[in-house]
């Protein structure tokens, strides 16, 4: 089961997806401030930060292993913003929602920084 995490005790299984997690990942991002979207991350990677994507979800690639969690995701940030700073607290807001929502240790969050945006662009 790739894109399916399974925590099995001895009280029975739990399963969550993929999409679970993404999710979880995008509203930590969310709540980070000068994140100003998101960007899937497709072949044409290029040519999806110019488009709005409602599904935010798809910017978030999560990998399991022994491990841990491995995430990665996409964002635009505001041209005021420190990259650095932003990419920093977006990894911590991520990790941090993840491990404590699904008890799953997180090793590693990739930001990948697609674009910045300007004035009222969001």
């Amino acid at each position: 089961m790739k894109d399916k995490i399974k925590i099995i005790d001895n009280i029975g299984g739990l399963i969550i997806s993929d999409d679970v997690i993404s999710s979880i990942a995008v509203n930590a991002a969310k709540d980070v401030d000068g994140v100003t979207g998101f960007v899937t991350r497709t072949p044409d990677f290029v040519q999806t930060i110019f488009k709005k994507e409602d599904d935010n979800n798809k910017s978030v690639k999560v990998q399991n292993s022994d491990g841990g969690l491995k995430l990665d995701i996409g964002i635009t940030v505001s041209n005021s913003a420190k990259i650095q700073t932003v990419a920093s607290e977006v990894q911590n807001s991520i990790k941090n929602a993840v491990q404590n929502m699904t008890g799953k240790i997180v090793s590693k969050v990739n930001v990948n920084i697609a674009g910045v945006t300007f004035g009222d662009e969001k």
